[in-house]
């Protein structure tokens, strides 16, 4: 007699035909994890204190303990240099936000050059001198040079009067000048700091000797980020990039202010978005995906990949820390560091299917390694379709699904936490947070077809781990906030459960307004046979029979729960049964 055994479960493959998946697949995969073989169930969304401004942002970012959010598709990252900053594009000009405060990122260069004026009747030898002046602000930032002033014939014993400075910008903290004098030398002619003063346009006095000179000017060719940068991204070495049109830009090191227009590279197609594996940046377009690769950014090199596979939504592209993920006409594909490409949705979705989808609007984030796509699609029927597919892009491509919806995410990778907003709304949540009671999981299986009808009489079920502490604990807090809720409903006399105290279809007949208390520790088998509910068994870890004289060709098997399942047994007889376990 057949047995049919499942004790290594998988998610769904939507694209194969029921009876053609896999052993251990399923046709329905809902609020379940599948890293560990069994199934268990995912954790609830956990409510945050936190709210953000308006509830039509798309953007979320926590900086610190603060929450932020904008209306537009904005890129944001942690500077290189301190932790307090933060850096980011899609608002507008590029910007930085420090203690609360928001700047422009870039810094004005004097626009002006120096007027030197000399004095003082010197003689002997003639050295030409060019001096620049720059600007630096509060947080150490220096901006390019001004142009250079007119050549100054200088001689032991003048002076040098310099005049022509401007007053600092306002709104960006500039706070000192920084003067260069020429110098020159074996290697060359360059601009050496003579003097840091309080940024003023006062004249400057160069009483300086020839040879007591500082340091070289760092800026000479930088250059302030564009105002229509973005897909801003951190990179190892204190680089950042980000884009305009076709070009890819990326910072001067440890100076996220100045962007040399030196380092641009340039793309056959407008870029969509940016992601960074490493010291690999992934570049991806509206025709075919880069990489681009080095250490510093004037040693780094671009290679086309050879795919046709075009970036078509910026807010669908994950970071899942081994490879890129973004979404494209075809299906969800992935980038590795090396170049690989693979389009991860291959056996889950044809075309069409991914398309129903409506990936152009999709929000992509991450969970446990899995690629999370949070959706809100348009049907041909004129209905809308919603929830979450978590997408395991590994060479187990398989997905399971969520109700959770979301317009906004972001994903804090010193916790491990995906943070989402609903649409139209200002509350922030934690999905699967660690901190929360179980949902209340779905599975079923493939369709397992027989040669002839046959009839299975035995079933057992065995679960894992029981709940643990943190979800005791969990459990005990929803109650105790069921209750408090429901005290309330009580004191106020709101039950609502009176005939005609609510509008028709408002209130089921016999209903109130209470909550109810969430059962945990339960588990629901369905037996199916050619589609018909044969059997529903509750208990666990014991031998259960099934209906005698029922046959079947096509048999399946549906579990929901709200702790964990390893393993499934149905049997022709309990003999085979017992021993096959």
């Amino acid at each position: 007699m057949p047995v049919i055994n499942i004790s290594a479960f998988a998610g769904e493959k939507p694209l194969i035909t029921p009876r053609l998946l896999p052993a251990t697949a399923a046709k329905a995969a809902f609020n379940v994890r599948l890293d560990d073989g069994a199934l268990t169930p995912t954790k609830k969304s956990e409510l945050l204190a936190d709210t953000v401004s308006d509830a039509a942002h798309v953007t979320i970012y926590r900086h610190g303990d603060e929450w932020l959010s904008w209306a537009t598709t904005v890129w944001a990252t942690s500077g290189p240099v301190a932790q307090d900053r933060l850096y980011y594009t899609g608002d507008g000009a590029p910007k930085m936000r420090v203690d609360g405060d928001v700047y422009g990122l870039k810094v004005p260069r004097p626009t002006g050059a120096l007027s030197g004026a000399l004095s003082g009747g010197g003689s002997g030898d003639v050295q030409s001198r060019v001096y620049a002046y720059t600007f630096v602000t509060d947080f150490g930032e220096e901006s390019a040079p001004s142009p250079a002033s007119a050549l100054i014939d200088w001689q032991p014993g003048d002076t040098v009067t310099l005049s022509g400075f401007e007053a600092a910008p306002a709104g960006r903290e500039i706070t000192k000048q920084r003067i260069y004098r020429s110098q020159t030398g074996s290697s060359g002619t360059f601009l050496y700091l003579i003097a840091e003063r309080t940024a003023a346009a006062t004249d400057y006095v160069d009483t300086i000797d020839v040879d007591d000179f500082q340091e070289v000017l760092p800026s000479t060719d930088w250059n302030e980020p564009p105002d229509g940068l973005s897909g801003l991204v951190s990179m190892p070495n204190g680089m950042m990039a980000g884009f305009v049109g076709r070009d890819v830009y990326f910072c001067e090191p440890w100076r996220p202010h100045a962007w040399p227009e030196k380092y641009i590279l340039t793309c056959d197609s407008d870029v969509i978005g940016l992601g960074a594996i490493g010291s690999v940046l992934v570049v991806m377009t509206a025709a075919h995906p880069y990489i681009m690769m080095g250490a510093h950014p004037d040693s780094m090199q671009s290679q086309k990949l050879e795919a046709n596979l075009p970036c078509i939504n910026s807010r669908g592209i994950v970071d899942l820390g081994f490879a890129v993920c973004y979404p494209s006409n075809e299906g969800l594909v992935a980038v590795g560091a090396d170049g690989s490409i693979n389009l991860s949705t291959r056996q889950l979705f044809s075309r069409e299917e991914w398309l129903s989808l409506s990936p152009t609007t999709i929000v992509g984030g991450q969970n446990a390694g899995n690629y999370v796509l949070f959706y809100d699609a348009l049907q041909v029927d004129g209905s809308r379709s919603s929830g979450a597919m978590l997408i395991n892009v590994s060479a187990a491509e398989y997905l399971v699904r969520s109700r959770e919806v979301a317009d906004a995410v972001f994903y804090d990778a010193a916790s491990s936490a995906l943070y989402y907003k609903r649409p139209d709304g200002t509350n922030l949540f934690r999905f699967d947070s660690p901190d929360m009671p179980g949902e209340t999981l779905f599975w079923r299986s493939k369709e397992f077809w027989l040669n002839r009808p046959t009839n299975f009489g035995a079933l057992q079920v065995d679960l894992g781990n029981g709940i643990s502490l943190v979800s005791q604990a969990a459990i005990a807090e929803e109650r105790a906030a069921i209750t408090a809720a429901n005290e309330i409903i009580l004191a106020a006399d709101g039950l609502n459960s009176s005939v005609n105290d609510d509008a028709v279809n408002e209130m089921a007949i016999g209903s109130d307004t209470l909550t109810e208390f969430p059962l945990y520790g339960e588990v629901l088998v369905s037996v199916y046979g050619d589609g018909k509910l044969v059997r529903s068994v509750s208990k666990v870890g014991t031998v259960e029979r099934l209906p005698a004289g029922f046959q079947a060709r096509s048999w399946e098997i549906a579990v929901s729960a709200n702790v964990q399942v390893t393993q499934v047994i149905m049997a022709g007889t309990i003999d085979e049964l017992r021993n096959t376990a």
